[in-house]
C-alpha cells in the first residue's frame, strides 16, 4: 500500500539505519529543532552544522539541544557555509544535504558547481509534497523553486526526475496532471500544446513509469466531478493525481502557497537530479515541514535498508 501520509511516511523512516546529514548556514532555529526530531525518531547520524559557529552554538541553546550532538563547521558567509556542506556529501560522511538559513541561489550554486558541487546526471529540479485535508493522499507540484520557465524537454524531466519520490512513497505507476488553464489544445496556448505533446511521448514510451494526462486545467485535475463534467471522466488522471506539472515557476510557486496558507497544508520540499537527496524549505517554515522534507529524503536515501 502506497504511503498516503507524512504521518505513515514517518513510521516508515523511523528505525531506518541513520544517514549522516549536512546542513549549510544551519543558525535557524527550526532547522535546529527538525534535526533533533529526526534524531528522536533515529533515521539521521552524524550531523554537520556549517556558518556562524557562535550564532549556530546560540541556537542550539535556544532549542534545547546540546552542541555536543553536532559537528559545528566555521563558515564566513552563506557561499562558504554552501560548499563546506556539499565538501561533507562528498566525502560520504552525509547522504543527505539540508538548506538552512540561507538563499535559494546560494545553495543550489554550491550542488552545482562543476567541480566541488552534487551534480547528478541531467538537470536539477523541485518538488513540493503536500498533504491537505482536501485531498485523499500526498500531492506533488514541481517545479515551484529552480527552473522559471520549462522547455517541453526540462518537462520531460521534471517528471522523471520525482521517480526516487515515488519510490520512496511506494507508488508504483504515479499519475501526472500536466496543468493548462484549458482543456482543449490551441496552437494560441503553447502550455497545452506542451502538455498534448508529453501525453503523447508518455504513451509512446519516451517517459517510462507514469500516467501523464494534459493539458487539465486545475478542476478538472484535482476534482473527478469537475472531470467528468467537462467531458473528461475517460481521463485516467482526473481527480486522482500523484503529480501535477506546471507550466512555469510562478504558477507552481502560487499554487503551492495556496495550499500552505488556503488549505492549512502541511509539506515538505526537495531539489531532486542531484547526487542525493537535498531538502529544500523556506526560511519561514516550521519543524514540522522541515522534519516532513527530512522523512522524505531518508526515504529516498539508495541502499538495501530502503
Amino acid at each position: 500500500m502506497s504511503i498516503a501520509t507524512f504521518a505513515a511516511l514517518e513510521q516508515k523512516v523511523r528505525g531506518l539505519p541513520p544517514v549522516g546529514v549536512a546542513v549549510a548556514a544551519a543558525a535557524d532555529a527550526e532547522v535546529i529543532d527538525s534535526l533533533k526530531a529526526a534524531r528522536a525518531l533515529g533515521f539521521i547520524g552524524r550531523v554537520f552544522l556549517t556558518g556562524d559557529e557562535a550564532a549556530i552554538r546560540r541556537t542550539i541553546a535556544e532549542v534545547g539541544d546540546e552542541a555536543h550532538r553536532y559537528d559545528i563547521i566555521s563558515a564566513a558567509d552563506e557561499a562558504n557555509a554552501a560548499r563546506a556542506a556539499v565538501a561533507k556529501v562528498r566525502e560520504g560522511a552525509a547522504g543527505i544535504l539540508v538548506k538552512g538559513s540561507l538563499k535559494t541561489e546560494a545553495y543550489l550554486k554550491a550542488i552545482l558547481d562543476r567541480e566541488a558541487g552534487l551534480r547528478g546526471s541531467g538537470v536539477l529540479s523541485n518538488i513540493s509534497v503536500f498533504e491537505m485535508a482536501s485531498y485523499h493522499k500526498l500531492l506533488g507540484v514541481t517545479d515551484n523553486a529552480v527552473i522559471v520557465q520549462p522547455t517541453l524537454e526540462e518537462k520531460k524531466v521534471l517528471i522523471e526526475n520525482t521517480r526516487p519520490v515515488w519510490r520512496a512513497l511506494e507508488i508504483e505507476r504515479p499519475k501526472v496532471a500536466v496543468l493548462a488553464a484549458v482543456e482543449t489544445v490551441s496552437p494560441k496556448m503553447p502550455a497545452t500544446l506542451e502538455a498534448a505533446a508529453l501525453v503523447v511521448m508518455s504513451q509512446r514510451g519516451q517517459i517510462k513509469g507514469f500516467v501523464v494526462d494534459g493539458p487539465l486545467g486545475y478542476d478538472a485535475a484535482i476534482n473527478r466531478a469537475a472531470a467528468e463534467h467537462k467531458g473528461l471522466g475517460g481521463s485516467p488522471v482526473a481527480g486522482d493525481p500523484d503529480l501535477i506539472l506546471c507550466p512555469n515557476l510562478e504558477t507552481a510557486n502560487s499554487l503551492g502557497k495556496s495550499f500552505k496558507f488556503h488549505g492549512q497544508a502541511t509539506w515538505g520540499g526537495l531539489v531532486l537530479g542531484a547526487a542525493v537527496p537535498a531538502v529544500l524549505n523556506s526560511r519561514s517554515d516550521d519543524r514540522q515541514n522541515r522534519l516532513n522534507s527530512l522523512c522524505l529524503a531518508r526515504a529516498m536515501c539508495p541502499g538495501p535498508d530502503r
